[in-house]
């Protein structure tokens, strides 16, 4: 008899033990899924208007010395063509985003030369700006990274939510990101960019959005660099979805026309 009690009793223990592993790997898979629910909201506002935009790209050193480039941006659904000018030297750089921001071309226009840049040339400065070349591609958080829920904080007078965000393939120069969004419509607020040793050295701040066709989209991007106490400020202050433009435009061998 005490053989049974003694067996049943086990028994109970194996039940249990089976129901709280289940519920903490369920619950564990929740958070992660959130997280990349998360991500993909992320992602939808972070997603350029299609058309024409135009804005421009201003870098401020810590003396006070600045810098500042006119920027027309021609995008479709998953090509983007940024031109980069000054008043001083007219049009100087083609920037072109194939296949949703992962393959990207650059185009001198004043030295005549085609760049293919991949893999690591990806993290090259545009402009001597704290924006890398990837920083405007656009490219899905999504694909690119595996998203965890690590909090919550308090970021701009918002409550948001702290993610931590490992990159898939580690060939690129950022060793991971942090990601904070605000709670009720998942606006991003702050990217902390960390090196390969997992060190922050640069942040972006989404300064300003606004509403457009019932959409949320940010209008300027602020990149700080810790290192180096300088800051390039990114804006867009006109949005042209009527415009209509030759899709032949997003090819690279046309770049130099």
């Amino acid at each position: 008899m005490k053989r049974n009690h003694l067996k049943f009793f086990i028994l109970i223990l194996l039940l249990l033990c089976a129901l709280y592993t289940s519920s903490f790997s369920q619950g564990t898979r929740r958070i992660e899924v959130n997280a990349q629910a998360i991500l993909a909201r992320v992602d939808k506002i972070l997603e350029y208007p299609r058309g024409r935009i135009r804005g421009r790209m201003k870098h401020i050193k810590p003396n006070g010395m600045s810098y500042s480039v006119d920027v027309t941006a021609y995008i479709a659904k998953d090509d983007f063509l940024f031109i980069f000018s000054s008043r001083e030297r007219g049009d100087q750089l083609k920037v072109l985003y194939n296949l949703g921001g992962e393959d990207i071309w650059v185009y001198n226009i004043h030295s005549v030369k085609l760049y293919h840049k991949i893999g690591i040339d990806k993290y090259d400065p545009l402009f001597l700006s704290n924006f890398y070349y990837i920083d405007l591609s656009n490219a899905d958080l999504q694909s690119n990274y595996t998203a965890v829920l690590v909090g919550t904080a308090f970021i701009k007078g918002y409550d948001a939510y702290k993610l931590k965000l490992k990159p898939i393939f580690r060939a690129g120069g950022y060793g991971r990101l942090t990601l904070y969004v605000t709670k009720d419509d998942f606006v991003p607020l702050r990217i902390d960019y960390h090196d390969r040793d997992n060190v922050i050295f640069k942040f972006l701040t989404i300064a300003k959005v606004r509403k457009k066709n019932n959409r949320i989209v940010p209008v300027r991007y602020d990149m700080m660099n810790i290192r180096t106490g300088t800051i390039s400020i990114l804006s867009f202050f006109s949005f042209d979805s009527s415009i209509r433009f030759d899709k032949s435009i997003f090819r690279s061998e046309r770049l130099g026309e």
